[in-house]
């Protein structure tokens, strides 16, 4: 009986001490959500007087012209009627390996403040509906254009009635899986939605984005206040602003080239990230089937279903350049996922194709599937400009070049091998290369020790390891697609 009783008091004062730990841990993470609670809104107090500083003209530079539609290198048809393995050829050539961008974070966690009975405004980006729980009773409201006007107006958001929006739209940016130009997609209609004139929207979604951790600036013409975004590469068609590190650009089809700006962004915000390594999860919308099938290998046959939601949004990303060159950034179209919508269709046709198969053997059937299941026309044919394709586009869309195939070859390698890809630059063409784990002889070069073998989706029914006769690999440059 005393054992007994000395069990039951160990349990209690065990639970007791359970209790009290969890207590105290309640009260430091309560306490500790205050500090950073206080220290964002002294953030934003200091930054609100700072805006009512008069800003200074500045004068920015022109829209740089997109990549120019040049008559792409035409399909060439591989002369072999088999398969035949290459020689081993080394290839010397320059290798760049981009930087990825760190992911930018608000300068403080925001607080999720439950609220009785709390009222929301919905909203609608790519055919995909959203809430944020506001009170529209507490709307503040941008009262003129001048730069005292934009301070007041920024304090009034920085109270405690906008946190949850704060909040709200970075849990949709998780749950989604959104690229930071979606996100940023969604925090326009956000501004949409709660404001109708064009000053007031512009103001409120530089203050949303700063909340959320990304760069922004605000500059005055005429009685407009504009919104300029931080991008950590140079974005083609928009006005831009060298500014500190990044280009500020200009989204609201002004080609304004001098405006007074305001002379710094809001504290530990970073530049939006141009790639776009993100699921993007819209609302499925299946677009008609399209039957897409291997010439060489006819049982690679798939019906594939794309997602209009995701295609609607990948016609609004601007063409960017591959930071510290001038050489659009196809890198980010391969780094968007197919839809699950396409990967099933897609991926459920061809993975039974491919399993068992050597690697080299896989990669070939993969390879003939992307040069022989799609018509080739160059963009300035179909589009009369550039127009590079994330993958899924290249699925949906009746024409495609050879950018549009590399891509698709390498996220279907990604995804289906799980091999490391790189893409090859010639003037006027683009192509692939793999590294494989097998020796596979055939065209290959060099990074940090393994051998990429060059792929060819433009090169017709040529194996893997065989460059395009008419192309120069001397006069090549390779990108790495980490």
């Amino acid at each position: 009986m005393l054992l007994l009783h000395l069990g039951s008091l160990s349990a209690q004062d065990f639970n007791s001490y359970k209790r009290q730990q969890q207590d105290a841990f309640r009260v430091y993470r309560q306490k500790t959500q205050e500090e950073w609670d206080t220290y964002r809104r002294k953030v934003n107090a200091e930054f609100a007087e700072f805006l009512g500083i008069p800003w200074e003209e500045k004068a920015g530079e022109a829209p740089k012209d997109e990549p120019e539609a040049v008559p792409d290198v035409p399909p060439v048809v591989f002369p072999e009627l088999e398969i035949v393995v290459p020689e081993d050829r080394p290839i010397d050539v320059e290798v760049t390996i981009p930087m990825v961008e760190d992911k930018p974070l608000p300068v403080a966690p925001i607080p999720y403040r439950p609220k009785p009975a709390e009222k929301t405004i919905s909203f609608s980006f790519y055919g995909t509906p959203g809430r944020v729980r506001f009170d529209m009773a507490k709307l503040v409201s941008l009262k003129g254009t001048d730069e005292k006007a934009v301070s007041r107006f920024w304090a009034g958001l920085s109270g405690e009635s906008y946190d949850n929006v704060v909040a709200d739209c970075l849990d949709i940016q998780s749950d989604r899986d959104l690229c930071d130009w979606a996100y940023y997609k969604m925090c326009e209609q956000v501004a949409q939605t709660l404001y109708t004139d064009k000053n007031g929207q512009s103001v409120f979604l530089a203050w949303l984005l700063a909340q959320s951790g990304f760069a922004t600036r605000l500059g005055r013409e005429n009685g407009r206040i504009h919104l300029l975004l931080g991008t950590s590469t140079l974005v083609y068609g928009r006005p831009y602003w060298k500014l500190g590190d990044g280009y500020y650009s200009l989204y609201d089809g002004e080609r304004i080239t001098s405006m007074h700006i305001m002379d710094a962004t809001f504290p530990n915000t970073s530049p939006l990230r141009m790639r776009m390594r993100a699921f993007n999860r819209f609302d499925g919308s299946g677009s008609a089937a399209r039957s897409l099938r291997s010439d060489r290998y006819p049982a690679a046959t798939a019906e594939v279903v794309c997602d209009n939601n995701l295609l609607a949004f990948m016609q609004d990303v601007p063409i960017s350049a591959i930071e510290g060159t001038d050489v659009t950034d196809f890198l980010k179209y391969a780094d968007v996922y197919l839809s699950e919508l396409a990967a099933d269709a897609l991926y459920r046709a061809l993975r039974p194709q491919i399993e068992g198969k050597t690697e080299a053997e896989a990669a070939n059937i993969l390879l003939n599937f992307v040069q022989t299941a799609f018509e080739y026309k160059t963009d300035g044919e179909t589009w009369g400009r550039e127009r590079p394709f994330f993958p899924e586009e290249t699925l949906y869309y009746p024409f495609c070049d050879c950018e549009d195939r590399a891509i698709l070859f390498c996220r279907m390698v990604r995804d289906l091998m799980a091999l490391e890809t790189a893409f090859v630059v010639y003037p006027g063409h683009l192509a692939a290369a793999v590294h494989f784990t097998e020796d596979i002889p055939g065209d290959y070069f060099t990074i940090d020790g393994k051998r990429f073998l060059v792929c060819d989706p433009t090169y017709v029914n040529a194996p893997i390891g065989e460059t395009m006769r008419s192309m120069s690999n001397r006069a090549a440059q390779v990108f790495l697609w980490d």
